[in-house]
């Protein structure tokens, strides 16, 4: 399961044999859907689109989004382009809820996956209003979603990897989906590989042990950086301050959609708990860092 959906990669064999070793369950997700990704035997997808952005980096290249209307009129009905440049253009066709793509000179099946898994998908469940993505880290303590925030390079993919280490079930590597149902805010995980240090264009390695169950998010924990020699310390987040923590962790950032993400954001502000653990960047004390944390979910 991928962000709640299942893909047929139907021209890359090699990426559904991948897919099937890992273990789902669809029943878990009353409206789960198959997402179809078939490579585009058109010279040309990108001929209708009458707006495309500068060229601007991410994850290592050169990238742009096309569009025929502008982006403020994003909805469910939307279809978009992503062109990753010498890699791969990806269309979302929103007509059949599918993936369209045409390979570019350095075109591999593992970079098709890699952008269709952490950016293209996420973006277009985003433009639908269907979830909200946060760039965190995620495992279950106790049967529970917990979250872990933090800036580039500070640390959660490390202490993700060391929860993973330690036998919990992971949700999230670096992006994680939020719906809210009524009252209540889900967690749903992303896709079920890891990759300790960020190494770009790859996904890392897979993980078994992966959440295939939508589930109440519990906590989020901020991670911040303290003196070599501090104490691990854990403080609770009050008004503004847990909207911040929340900000900040927008996988990415769409000036037309600031306003409802706000609104979005300050109601689940109010509903989820936030920590703020202060810690030093310190391999040898990811230990203490580990019992501090799975001691304080205890204690809630």
């Amino acid at each position: 399961m991928i962000f709640g959906h299942s893909f047929d990669f139907q021209s890359e064999p090699i990426l559904q044999k991948e897919f099937l070793s890992f273990p789902s369950d669809p029943s878990y997700y009353p409206g789960n859907k198959m997402i179809r990704v078939i490579e585009s035997s058109k010279p040309s997808l990108l001929k209708d689109f009458t707006f495309k952005t500068e060229w601007f980096p991410m994850s290592g290249q050169e990238t742009r989004y096309y569009s025929i209307d502008p982006f403020e009129e994003a909805d469910e009905d939307f279809t978009w382009a992503f062109e990753i440049k010498g890699v791969v253009t990806l269309i979302w066709d929103a007509t059949d809820q599918k993936i369209i793509y045409s390979k570019s000179a350095n075109y591999t099946p593992q970079r098709l996956r890699f952008w269709i898994y952490h950016t293209f998908f996420p973006m277009v469940l985003e433009l639908q209003r269907k979830y909200r993505i946060l760039h965190v880290g995620a495992v279950e303590i106790k049967g529970k979603p917990v979250l872990f925030s933090a800036f580039s390079f500070g640390g959660k993919s490390t202490l993700t990897d060391y929860f993973i280490q330690k036998g919990h079930t992971l949700l999230s590597d670096d992006s994680l989906a939020i719906e809210k149902r009524g009252n209540t805010y889900y967690a749903i995980a992303s896709y079920p590989f890891h990759r300790p240090y960020r190494e770009v264009e790859t996904l890392g390695y897979p993980v078994k042990n992966f959440a295939v169950e939508p589930k109440p998010l519990h906590a989020i924990y901020v991670l911040a950086k303290s003196e070599l020699y501090a104490e691990v310390e854990i403080v609770e987040l009050k008004g503004i301050n847990k909207f911040k923590a929340l900000h900040y962790s927008i996988f990415i950032m769409c000036e037309f959609m600031k306003q409802e993400r706000f609104l979005f954001f300050t109601e689940m502000a109010k509903k989820i708990p936030v920590y703020e653990v202060h810690y030093p960047h310190d391999l040898k004390r990811l230990p203490e860092v580990y019992e501090k944390i799975v001691a304080h979910q205890i204690m809630l």
